[in-house]
């Protein structure tokens, strides 16, 4: 039996962003997320308001000029959150740690999103639409919005993406199919993925920083995430009575029961700086193979000269720092979660 198969629920932490109002991004970086500032490419631009940014791929944090009010801030991607989890590994602490160590320090988080991943899958969202449709479903939304798409090549349909509320509000919810996004992401057949919905639970502001609160009090991820959905969805069957005492549907009432047995998932990934290493296999590699033919054939030395006297910015050598540098020479143990 495969892990998908024992776990159809799982949770991940896929998106974090969380504010200090003091201005130490040194303290931000070795306290608070215990890696090595030498490690971190810095740059003078940022988002948000900010004026710069200190960045190991996508675990960034971003600082403003002197007496500014915005103060510091750590941003994780969903790509970040599974490059922190190698920090995490490595320091032999959870994320429940981590979130007790920011609001230790004055964090206030302005985001959070939980992933659940259904391998199952409990339904289909061609089935939600369906019910929507027939107004089947009784929620605090005020908006449902659909989208899907076909490959206009091969008239093959793409995933279909259901968003319930604004994205605006405290609260937004996604459920999309997972195993399109990742087919088309890869090239690869649908297939390999097998079945997989993903639903994403985006919070932001006063609610996000509710929902770390009862994180940290409980270190229980099922329980914000079933507060959400029982508080924003439910799916119903349609009686001639009024609507209010309509039955939850089964397949919603077992999907929301089943909860109780969802777990956080980590994934940690050392793959830092895949996406500039995807993007030379992609572009450049063809164009150094065509050169390296010519070399090989004509007996010149024009890839390996070109190679030689190049020279790498400051970019660039702290990216190869850290693609050779073993993950635990990175953390600063004694720093950490003070």
């Amino acid at each position: 039996m495969t892990e998908a198969e024992e776990q159809p629920l799982t949770a991940m932490v896929d998106y974090l962003r969380v504010s200090f109002k003091h201005q130490d991004e040194d303290r931000i970086i070795q306290n608070v997320l215990g890696i090595k500032k030498a490690f971190m490419i810095h740059e003078e631009r940022a988002f948000y308001g900010y004026v710069g940014t200190y960045a190991l791929d996508f675990i960034r944090v971003l600082y403003s000029v002197p007496g500014d009010a915005k103060g510091t801030l750590i941003e994780l991607s969903g790509q970040g959150c599974r490059q922190y989890e190698t920090f995490l590994k490595g320091m032999k602490k959870t994320w429940f740690d981590f979130l007790q160590q920011c609001l230790q320090n004055g964090g206030t988080f302005t985001r959070l999103d939980i992933a659940i991943d259904d391998h199952k899958p409990y339904f289909s969202l061609l089935k939600i639409r369906d019910k929507i449709e027939q107004q089947e479903c009784t929620t605090r939304f005020k908006k449902i919005r659909f989208h899907s798409s076909v490959n206009a090549k091969d008239w093959q349909r793409g995933g279909h993406t259901i968003y319930f509320g604004s994205r605006k509000s405290d609260v937004h919810i996604c459920f999309y199919e997972k195993n399109y996004e990742q087919a088309e992401k890869w090239n690869l057949p649908l297939e390999d993925f097998g079945d997989w919905n993903r639903y994403e639970i985006r919070m932001k502001d006063q609610r996000a920083q509710e929902a770390i609160r009862h994180l940290v009090d409980r270190q229980d991820f099922k329980g914000v995430a079933m507060e959400v959905i029982n508080n924003y969805l439910r799916f119903v069957e349609a009686r001639d009575v009024h609507r209010r005492y309509w039955d939850t549907s089964l397949f919603w009432q077992t999907f929301v029961e089943d909860f109780g047995h969802l777990r956080l998932f980590v994934e940690p990934a050392q793959d830092f700086y895949e996406k500039s290493l995807n993007w030379m296999k992609n572009y450049c590699a063809p164009t150094m193979k065509m050169v390296w033919e010519k070399d090989r054939i004509l007996g010149t030395n024009d890839l390996m000269d070109m190679i030689h006297f190049s020279d790498m910015g400051k970019r660039q050598e702290k990216m190869l720092d850290v693609l050779v540098t073993d993950i635990d020479d990175m953390m600063i143990r004694e720093k950490a979660f003070l």
